[in-house]
Parts: C-alpha cells; sequence; structure tokens
C-alpha cells in the first residue's frame, strides 16, 4: 500500500515532461560550462605569468609562438566574461530551455538527450523515451501560445546565444587542445628539474659542497643518472 511520500514521489515522476530540457543545452548548463572554462582560462593566465621560461621551452623558444597563445586565451576569456555578462543583463527568453526541446536538439547525441524537473528530488532526471515525445509536445504548445513576432524575436535571440556559446566552445576546445600537447611535452622534463634541484641540494648539504661525495652515494648516483639524462639544450644558458 502506498504511503504519502510514495504518492508525491510517483506524481513528482509522472510530472516530469512538464519542464523539459535539453541535457546538454539549456541555460543552466551554458552558464556552468562557461564559469568552468573562465576559471580554466585564468589559470592558464596565472600559470604563464608565473612561469614564462616553459611556454617558450614548450615552443622551442619561439616568443611569437608563445605571445600569440597567450593572447588567443587571453582574448577567450574576454569574450566569456562578456557573455556571461549579456546573459545577466540582456534579454534572454524565457522559452529558451523548451526552445530547443521543441526544436528537437534532444534528439542529436552530443546533447545526450532531455531532462524533466522533478518537484519531489527537487532536481532534473533523464527523460524514458515515452516522457520525450509528451516534453516535446508539451514544449509545441508552450511555444503556440506566443505571437507569431513573440516567437520570430525568441528564435533569433535563442539561435545568437546558441551560436555564440557553441563559438566560445569550439574555440577553448581547440586552444585546449594545444595546452593539453605543451603541458604533456614539458611535464616530464619539469618534474626531472624539480628532482635535480632537490638532490642537488640534499648531495651539497651532506657532502659540505661536494667535498666527500661518498657521504650522500645513494643521491649523487641519481644525480647523475638525471645529468646524464638531460638534453644538451638543457644546458644551454
Amino acid at each position: 500500500m502506498h504511503n504519502a511520500e510514495d504518492t508525491k514521489r510517483e506524481k513528482a515522476k509522472k510530472l516530469r515532461y512538464k519542464k523539459p530540457i535539453v541535457k546538454n543545452l539549456n541555460l543552466m548548463t551554458i552558464e556552468e560550462k562557461l564559469y568552468d572554462i573562465q576559471e580554466e582560462c585564468e589559470e592558464v593566465h596565472w600559470f604563464w605569468d608565473t612561469d614564462e621560461e616553459t611556454l617558450l621551452n614548450a615552443l622551442d623558444g619561439n616568443e611569437d609562438e608563445a605571445y600569440e597563445f597567450r593572447m588567443m586565451f587571453a582574448d577567450l576569456c574576454g569574450e566569456i566574461e562578456k557573455m556571461l555578462c549579456d546573459l545577466s543583463e540582456e534579454w534572454v527568453p524565457k522559452c529558451f530551455d523548451i526552445f530547443f526541446v521543441a526544436a528537437g536538439a534532444g534528439n542529436v547525441g552530443v546533447y545526450e538527450g532531455l531532462a524533466g524537473y522533478d518537484g519531489y528530488e527537487q532536481d532534473y532526471i533523464g527523460l524514458t523515451s515515452y516522457d520525450i515525445l509528451d516534453a516535446e509536445d508539451e514544449s509545441n504548445k508552450i511555444l503556440k501560445r506566443l505571437t507569431k513576432d513573440e516567437l520570430i524575436a525568441a528564435s533569433r535571440q535563442c539561435f545568437r546565444i546558441f551560436q555564440s556559446y557553441i563559438s566560445l566552445t569550439y574555440r577553448y576546445d581547440c586552444l585546449k587542445a594545444t595546452m593539453d600537447i605543451l603541458k604533456d611535452k614539458n611535464t616530464g622534463y619539469l618534474e626531472q628539474t624539480k628532482r635535480l634541484n632537490e638532490l642537488y641540494d640534499i648531495v651539497d648539504e651532506k657532502t659540505h659542497g661536494f667535498e666527500c661525495c661518498w657521504h650522500a652515494q645513494k643521491e649523487w648516483e641519481e644525480l647523475e643518472k638525471i645529468f646524464e639524462a638531460m638534453p644538451q639544450e638543457a644546458w644551454i644558458q
């Protein structure tokens, strides 16, 4: 026998289709993604500002490429900030989320289907195939309540936001791919350099300025191995 809580849960579940969103194409997700990108761009700025030599090493000492790379990230960070401000200050149609549900964006694999708001769970839950049809019908009904002029204006604004978002995320993905390559290229070298400095200090202390190396035989042997493994370019001043 169902109790009151079970009844509430079942009722909320059946009403999920009333407030649908496309999982990866809704206003909340867009804002969260933009904030994530903005945070990572700022981290990149901080990293290169405090360790510019690493970026130059990754680009084989090409200062022009290093400058261009940093400027691209700076420009992207500025555009992200602008879009976040626009989303909070400019007109965003109330029908934004359901517009893309009605447009069938949930059927595009990259957006991972639809979700509906569950009042009992206080969260969005993925919709079943049956609920998806009801959600699309519900979204169509809501859009049909708009006048033709309202629908045209809303459609244009929705696509402006969509286009800006896709453009920014594409630029970020391209820069991130380059950043990952640069990081991978330098990670081993940076870790090796850090360990070299640590070993140098240990050996220097234990041997009183490298006078009695047998006092730090283990560390000295490791230090020699690192010296041998370092590329010749590392010794060029």
